[in-house]
């Protein structure tokens, strides 16, 4: 672990108490609850003194990606912590925001060409989403701004592709199930970015997805063949996103639950990677991340038993002292660590507002 500077670890305190400026110029009150294990390790061990977020503890590449931001925005905005929202958005533009694209990854000073369209479509909905929490309208202003940029530049037959060249706006031709974001969507339509046909048209996609037997999902669509295409292995993040993104619109998803269900009964975990062919795991890890997915799955159809289960699951993995960092080798991926705070925090949430 990296050695924590004495002053930055005062200004982690000081927070907790204090009352500070956001970027809009107005007073924001700080949360009094104390930090979690797992939100002092994001903030102590992944953060730099920037205000990037690292993919790892050894931090030798130097990269940071468009996907911990969205997802660290997207824990503020559950957590109400207004002040640091409003510190990573402005870490977001100032590294990640490029002729109104965001671009998926920075490695060292390189920024990649390209953005990555489920981590646009969660910040554009944070965002918009802030701006009512918060009343403040700044948020809605940089949210429509990428959204606008996303819908003239990232769309191709009238469907989002899953990457665009930021410069030459050279386009995918494919759509990741995974990535298709209803919640963006509702929210983007609700601000005059898409129009109801636009929205339906991404969400038909979603819904007419053939599903396999054994109950899972397509890996993507094909744009110019209009076919939709299935892995040979199954990525769980890949099928629990996509359940989840189905799941919020109602639809059914007891097919892909039951798989679910049974991968667990069967082997008392779930792991990261399934033969499509065998039903068999591919890898021998689980992750934290998938935990957290199913949680937030599970809460999405209203299994709250099942969705604390699955905390359990995921809490299991989680070193007490810090994070979720694997106890053998001592590694860890913001992601493992940013996605289950999330689920944390949403479930939480669900019995708050009962």
């Amino acid at each position: 672990m990296k050695k924590i500077v004495k002053f930055k670890w005062f200004l982690l305190i000081s927070s907790v108490v204090l009352l500070s400026i956001s970027c809009t110029g107005k007073k924001v009150a700080l949360p009094k609850e104390p930090l979690s294990p797992t939100e002092q390790f994001v903030i102590q061990d992944l953060m730099n003194d920037k205000g990037l977020l690292s993919t790892d503890l050894t931090n030798q590449n130097d990269l940071y990606l468009s996907e911990s931001i969205g997802l660290w925005l997207a824990y503020l905005l559950e957590k109400d912590d207004q002040t640091r929202f409003n510190d990573q958005m402005s870490v977001m533009k100032s590294f990640f925001l490029t002729n109104d694209f965001i671009v998926w990854r920075i490695e060292g000073s390189k920024k990649a060409s390209v953005n990555a369209l489920i981590d646009d479509l969660r910040i554009i909905r944070v965002l918009l989403e802030a701006g009512e929490k918060w009343q403040d309208s700044t948020y809605v202003q940089l949210g429509k701004k990428i959204g606008d940029n996303l819908v003239q530049y990232g769309m191709n037959q009238e469907l989002f592709v899953d990457f665009v060249d930021i410069h030459s706006h050279h386009q995918a031709n494919t759509l990741t199930m995974s990535y298709i974001m209803p919640s963006a969507f509702q929210q983007m339509e609700k601000h005059g970015l898409l129009s109801q046909q636009q929205v339906q048209q991404q969400v038909d996609i979603l819904q007419n997805a053939p599903i396999a037997e054994e109950g899972f999902f397509p890996k993507y669509y094909d744009i110019p063949s209009k076919q939709y295409v299935f892995d040979e292995e199954l990525h769980m993040i890949d099928q629990l996103y996509t359940a989840y993104h189905l799941a919020s619109t109602k639809s059914d998803t007891v097919p892909f639950k039951d798989w679910l269900l049974n991968l667990l009964k069967r082997d008392g975990k779930l792991y990261g990677r399934y033969n499509a062919q065998t039903n068999q795991p591919t890898v021998s890890y689980e992750s934290p991340a998938v935990y957290a997915m199913a949680a937030r799955y599970m809460l999405a159809i209203g299994e709250r038993q099942m969705a604390q289960q699955f905390i359990g699951k995921m809490a299991d993995l989680k070193d007490a002292s810090t994070g979720y960092v694997d106890k053998n080798t001592q590694s860890t991926h913001s992601f493992d660590n940013l996605l289950p705070l999330l689920a944390e925090r949403e479930v939480e949430n669900a019995y708050n507002n009962d």
